[in-house]
């Protein structure tokens, strides 16, 4: 197949096995929040915050540098293993040290094993690492995605069985865990590198330059994403925590999902491309088209139901999260794009790129949340959807000039969608407060509002928006390989 053919047969594969995954591990996780309570979910936001920040740096970035390299020897993949080895052996011990710190911290002594457990996450990163980047490297999507699949399902089964038998929070911890060794055993039994580590840093320098700005961009990035929660946490307490994690984790799961199909595909293939710029930059610019026209309803959508959404589905014990809901989805999309662009800076080997634009939002948001946080969780959503978006302007401009295209291109590629969202938006908000009046139950009043929402946005789309229609209608017609 062409590069073109390959890249639309692996959007394919990584969306539909993560649609039906996201399917299933929604109707599960709606259950699983009725069954466990807001302290359990604050619990396991505060033991993430350390362990996914550790995390960031289990491969130093080497990874990503293995895949963007044109020409990789059997050296440079030995020395990896080596340097992945002592990273993730490290971390492992510093963890499990530094547990009744962080514990202390929240002033929480069950954090303590919950850590411990987690720690090893980090063993099984030794061996995922390399059989990754393999796949990645041949474009192997189909494969790559039926392993997601296979694990998401797994590990969100035993977490609804542990929740139903009553272990609360443990429920969620041995979930997780089980999702990482399921997909490390399956990398390792469909592209097994048996290759012994070699401890030396012998003609490394650009593959650990290239990592390190990785693992600082990937760092910077954690710490921005996860500051809401330290702060919501340490100055708020765990049940806001919970409430807010929750709005958070309901906004930002539509960005995840579809970030993490775009991004896996598009660094490999814009790697293997990264000589034809004329190409390249209108790859970036279709996919940023597509990007907008499925992040701008859906996220937006959400916000216009949220109340409904909410009362429905979790029940009234977690009104609370309904408004920052609403506020944190109205900026998602804007994040959705901002979390793309770094794969094709990346790809044109200029990671400094995504690290100075994530270093740019360190410095101001931690600042603004702190201010934020005085009027609560609600001061924390208004904060992200006010201050956020004018980070971005800037973020943008810096990633837009490294790919030759101009802001006006940018403009063009996301205004269509964004007219159209917003015209669903204020149809299905009129709508809502129109129904209010005859009575229908929860169910009954979401549907017709979702339902509306899809006609109205659809009817706009094919009104201002054919083109980027007619691409996304184009990605179903590639050929099977």
């Amino acid at each position: 197949m062409s590069i073109r053919e390959q890249a639309l047969s692996g959007l394919k594969w990584t969306a539909g096995g993560k649609l039906v995954a996201q399917i299933i591990t929604w109707a599960i996780t709606l259950v699983v929040i009725r069954l466990l309570t807001p302290e359990d979910y604050g619990l396991l936001a505060m033991a993430s915050v350390f362990v996914a920040f550790m995390l960031m740096m289990s491969e130093a970035g080497l990874a990503p540098a293995l895949i963007q390299k044109q020409d990789l020897s059997e050296t440079s993949l030995r020395n990896v293993f080596a340097i992945v080895i002592v990273i993730n052996l490290g971390l492992m011990l510093l963890l499990n040290l530094l547990a009744p710190a962080m514990a202390n911290f929240f002033d929480e002594d069950r954090l303590i094993p919950i850590l411990q457990v987690l720690s090893l996450r980090f063993l099984l990163s030794i061996f995922g690492t390399l059989p990754s980047v393999r796949l990645y490297r041949d474009l192997k999507f189909k494969h790559l995605s039926l392993m997601h699949l296979a694990a998401t399902i797994l590990g969100s089964i035993l977490t609804l069985i542990l929740a139903f038998v009553g272990l609360g929070v443990w429920a969620l911890v041995l979930g997780n865990l089980l999702t990482s060794l399921f997909n490390v055993v399956t990398l390792n039994v469909i592209a097994p590198i048996r290759l012994l580590p070699n401890f030396s840093l012998q003609g490394m320098r650009s593959l650990l330059v290239f990592g390190g700005n990785i693992t600082l961009s990937r760092l910077l990035w954690f710490f921005f994403t996860q500051i809401d929660v330290i702060i919501v946490g340490k100055l708020l307490g765990k049940e806001m925590l919970g409430f807010y994690s929750v709005s958070m984790q309901l906004a930002s799961l539509p960005v995840q999902r579809v970030s993490s199909i775009v991004n896996q595909v598009a660094f490999p293939v814009f790697s293997r491309i990264q000589s034809n710029l004329d190409q390249f930059r209108q790859f970036v610019l279709k996919a940023i088209r597509i990007l907008s026209l499925i992040a701008f309803p859906v996220l937006w959508g959400i916000s216009s139901v949220a109340n409904e959404m909410v009362l429905l589905l979790l029940g009234e014990k977690w009104e609370t999260a309904i408004l920052p809901l609403q506020l944190l989805a109205l900026m998602m999309p804007f994040r959705m794009i901002a979390n793309f662009l770094p794969s094709a800076t990346d790809a044109l080997g200029r990671p400094d790129i995504g690290m100075k634009n994530v270093l740019l939002a360190t410095t101001i948001m931690p600042v603004a949340l702190i201010i934020g946080v005085q009027d609560g969780i609600v001061g924390v959503a208004v904060t992200w959807a006010t201050i956020y978006p004018f980070i971005l302007f800037i973020n943008y401009q810096r990633s837009l000039k490294v790919l030759e295209l101009k802001f006006s291109d940018f403009l063009y590629a996301i205004l269509p969608a964004i007219g159209s969202a917003l015209g669903m938006y204020i149809a299905v908000r009129m709508l809502s407060l129109f129904l209010v009046g005859y009575n229908l139950n929860q169910l009954t009043a979401l549907l017709i509002m979702i339902a509306s929402g899809v006609f109205v946005y659809f009817s706009f789309t094919l009104l201002i928006n054919q083109n980027s229609y007619k691409e996304a209608v184009g990605l179903l017609q590639v050929r099977r390989p």
